[in-house]
């Protein structure tokens, strides 16, 4: 069988080290500089995964729906997309500048056919949803803030979208999800 090949966007400082590093910075470790939110250098149906660490917060959400559509291209038949954004209401999104679309519970959704505001968004990119999770964690050593964080994980478990409703002090999250190129 032969092996996977893996699409790193963003990589930057941090490249991953067993796939092809694409980033708009020329960076030690970048094996393609290029602009993510116009037309990539890659073949179609060339990667069979694509992982966005911390990446698609810093676009404007007017460039997504062509982010989402380029995965789609670039991968192939049955390909997964996976990424990692901030939650809107943590710290984390919140104190950075450079943060420019913020990321909910049914953010994903949006550039899917699986979701009725995909039409606004124009953005059914020939994706699915194939997995959500919420990572809570808290970013004070307080005493205080431990049993709210450790009640809020509990719930986010048993109901993920609970998370939009509550806003802790303290408390940061990371929105972790998989999408698939329907084949």
């Amino acid at each position: 069988m032969a092996s996977q090949r893996t699409l790193e966007l963003g990589g930057g400082e941090n490249p991953a080290t067993d796939g092809v590093n694409v980033d708009v910075a020329a960076v030690p470790g970048v094996d393609v500089v290029a602009d993510v939110t116009e037309e990539w250098p890659f073949e179609r149906d060339s990667f069979d995964r694509i992982e966005a660490h911390h990446v698609l917060e810093h676009l404007p959400h007017d460039d997504l729906p062509t982010v989402f559509r380029q995965v789609a291209e670039t991968l192939r038949d049955d390909g997964e997309f996976y990424a990692e954004v901030p939650l809107a209401h943590s710290r984390s999104a919140k104190n950075d500048p450079t943060h420019r679309s913020t990321w909910y519970w049914r953010t994903p959704m949006y550039y899917t056919a699986e979701d009725e505001l995909s039409y606004e968004v124009g953005a059914d990119a020939g994706l699915t949803v194939v997995h959500r999770h919420v990572r809570l964690f808290g970013t004070s050593g307080k005493w205080y803030a431990r049993p709210p964080s450790w009640l809020l994980k509990q719930l986010s478990r048993r109901n993920p979208s609970l998370i939009e409703f509550v806003k802790l002090p303290y408390v940061t999250g990371v929105l972790e999800f998989t999408m698939r190129k329907r084949g």
